[in-house]
């Protein structure tokens, strides 16, 4: 699930990424009165679902869903505010950057078993939604071309790739962080965790990889959720 709309007085719109088709949108009925079966617990952001449908119920190509069962049943994320947070913020981003209707698997998984990573209980995730955004774009296609070196310090986001750190440039990673980004890019989600960020380090990173997002995404001018997120882990 990514995210859900209200439509006219009985339906929800829910904006979806799925394996078999990406992108898809379903509509669904609320129950008129609470004594009846309803999916709407489970239609929340980054909930792991499995739905049944059947045609496309209007022109714009949204489907009617006819049942939504969990897929995968989260034990720490719905209690967690932290990890909310940081579950709300990525699928904002999600829903703003996975436009397209092509299925790709390997991308669907990363994201899968990324969110059951968070939603282990002694998986704290404090730099999580930072490595979860740089691995991402693995999958989209705009992956970084090198490595930090010490002749190389700065990561160019408009290039993306490490670079000499020349006067008059704009849109770098500087020194310090370039290292940083570097080190998180080649670590996994558990070794990320033990890199010691302050709040003020953790809101610079996240402020340049979202930069470097909207080189090829125009949608996140706005994210509405970053400032519940930054008050949390910044």
């Amino acid at each position: 699930m990514l995210s859900t709309a209200k439509y006219g007085d009985n339906k929800l719109i829910i904006n979806t990424y799925t394996r078999e088709c990406g992108r898809m949108a379903f509509a669904v009925t609320i129950p008129a009165t609470r004594n009846k079966a309803s999916a709407l617990p489970y239609c929340q952001p980054l909930f792991q679902n499995e739905i049944e449908y059947t045609g496309t119920s209007t022109p714009t190509g949204i489907h009617r869903a006819s049942r939504i069962t969990p897929g995968h049943t989260y034990m720490t994320i719905p209690f967690d505010q932290a990890k909310m947070s940081v579950v709300m913020f990525l699928a904002e981003i999600l829903t703003k950057t996975l436009t397209y209707s092509e299925k790709n698997d390997d991308m669907y998984d990363y994201i899968a078993t990324s969110l059951r990573l968070l939603d282990d209980r002694d998986f704290k995730g404090s730099n999580f939604h930072i490595k979860f955004l740089m691995q991402l774009a693995k999958y989209m296609g705009f992956y970084p071309a090198n490595r930090y070196s010490e002749y190389r310090p700065c990561f160019d986001l408009s290039r993306s790739m490490f670079v000499e750190n020349k006067l008059g440039v704009k849109h770098l990673i500087t020194p310090p962080y370039g290292l940083i980004f570097s080190q998180m890019l080649d670590k996994d989600f558990i070794s990320c965790e033990a890199i010691t960020l302050n709040g003020n380090s953790r809101s610079y990173l996240l402020e340049k990889v979202l930069d470097y997002y909207r080189y090829h995404f125009e949608t996140l001018d706005n994210i509405k959720s970053l400032e519940v997120l930054q008050q949390i882990f910044h």
